[in-house]
């Protein structure tokens, strides 16, 4: 998950899995876990279609669905926005908890000067993301 931006250097991790807080609060949950782009979007996309169709029965039934989706896919959406604001994918780090994640990814790019390569295909769980600056 995507914490408060330092510039200290470390990557930022970006766990893989479900959010529920996604699912429950919309695009002010993305926008909490620092994704403001998208939850931005999805805040106002919300609320448009609120004010256009608010007596309609539709719209409860689109706006779950809606969610779901991006809680399901919020993972990819932050990576996106990561991108964007100039990080680069650096590998799959396995772990229990950030720290446990951050640690061995530091272990593992001790003493390189590049980035080691994105791991193989084998999908661990859990598992999170590394992103770091391109530089």
């Amino acid at each position: 998950m995507p914490e408060k931006r330092k510039k200290d250097g470390l990557p930022v991790l970006v766990q893989q899995t479900f959010r529920w807080n996604v699912l429950f609060l919309g695009g002010i949950a993305l926008m909490w876990s620092g994704a403001w782009i998208v939850g931005s979007l999805f805040l106002s996309a919300s609320v448009i279609l609120t004010a256009l169709l608010g007596k309609l029965w539709i719209v409860p039934a689109l706006m779950f669905p809606a969610r779901f989706a991006l809680a399901a896919f919020s993972p990819e959406l932050m990576e996106w926005e990561l991108r964007l604001k100039g990080y680069r994918e650096a590998g799959t780090v396995v772990g229990p908890n950030h720290e446990t994640a951050l640690l061995r990814y530091m272990d593992r790019t001790a003493g390189q000067t590049t980035l080691p390569p994105v791991a193989d295909d084998r999908i661990p769980d859990p598992f999170a993301t590394a992103f770091a600056r391109r530089g």
